[in-house]
């Protein structure tokens, strides 16, 4: 399932890299961060709760923003 938000933290390339690495565990793939739009785009299988993303990006500091 193709999943969208936001994380208003994103301001430089290293957000970038930390919440990729961060983000790359099975069942995520596809994972796309736009820093301009402080935007991340990704695919999760069934497996994978959204619920989980955010707790995983917020133990990075991040918080996911969905509309």
């Amino acid at each position: 399932m193709d999943e969208k938000f936001t994380v208003p933290e994103i301001s430089c390339g290293h957000c970038k890299e930390t919440i990729e690495k961060t983000l790359d565990i099975p069942g995520i793939s596809n994972v796309s961060v736009d820093i301009d739009t402080k935007s991340v785009s990704l695919n999760i299988s069934d497996s994978v709760e959204m619920k989980t993303v955010a707790t995983l990006l917020d133990e990075q500091g991040y918080t996911v923003v969905t509309s």
